[in-house]
């Protein structure tokens, strides 16, 4: 199998704004990958979005809502961290 041509695909991170995720987006961006963030106040997600291009004297990074994230990508990295708390405690595994 050959390898992913990640050059040709847009990726989300969802959610993206969080510290993690974030930086996740910042690596990703070094690479000169189009990255997506996503989140729940897509005015927090464009903001860190524009931070980050504009550290990277890049554009190759936006700030949507989770959904419009996932609809603009052809991958998707879920980072559950914020969502997992908010689960139904009969939905949790025992770790």
């Amino acid at each position: 199998m050959a390898p992913l041509d990640l050059k040709h695909q847009t990726i989300a991170v969802l959610p993206g704004t969080s510290n993690m995720e974030s930086h996740l987006s910042f690596q990703l961006a070094k690479k000169d990958l189009s990255i997506v963030m996503g989140s729940q106040d897509p005015a927090k997600a464009q903001q860190l979005a524009d931070q980050i291009s504009k550290e990277m004297a890049s554009n190759s990074m936006k700030g949507v809502s989770n959904a419009e994230a996932a609809i603009a990508s052809n991958i998707i990295i879920w980072c559950p961290a914020v969502t997992y708390k908010s689960l139904p405690p009969n939905l949790l595994l025992d770790s």
